[in-house]
């Protein structure tokens, strides 16, 4: 189940959300991902780094991606709305895609962090990848 995998990643190995959410999704549904792939994805924890859109909905997005795209976007009729899927889904559990919004009305100071809002984004993933 991609949330346990996701588990591992947040709390086991320190990764940040965007990281956590396309390291699971890559082990859990085979991706193929190579390691310098999914280090591309660390600059969008956080929000991009600056509180933009949440890194765990970029996660998805690049998971939702990485499955869904043979050429190339444009020519991938499944993409944009199981794109919009990820971010209808995740705004419908917190209300909205910004982090500096989602983690102020989500983080955890015991040191599980934002790990409810990487928790979620995986059960909205989950969905959307099945």
């Amino acid at each position: 189940m991609l949330k346990e995998r996701a588990r591992e990643y947040y709390q086991e190995k320190d990764c940040n959300c965007a990281e956590t959410i396309i390291r699971a999704a890559n082990d859990e549904y085979g991706l193929g991902i190579n390691e310098e792939g999914l280090k591309a994805f660390g600059g969008f924890g956080g929000g991009m780094q600056c509180g933009s859109i949440c890194g765990a909905v970029c996660g998805g997005i690049g998971a939702i991606s990485a499955k869904e795209i043979e050429t190339n976007a444009h020519h991938t009729e499944t993409l944009s709305p199981k794109c919009q899927a990820m971010m209808n889904g995740f705004k419908e559990k917190f209300g909205s895609a910004f982090c500096t919004k989602v983690r102020k009305e989500n983080f955890e100071k015991n040191g599980s962090q934002c790990w409810k809002v990487v928790e979620g984004a995986a059960e909205v993933l989950e969905k959307i990848m099945k």
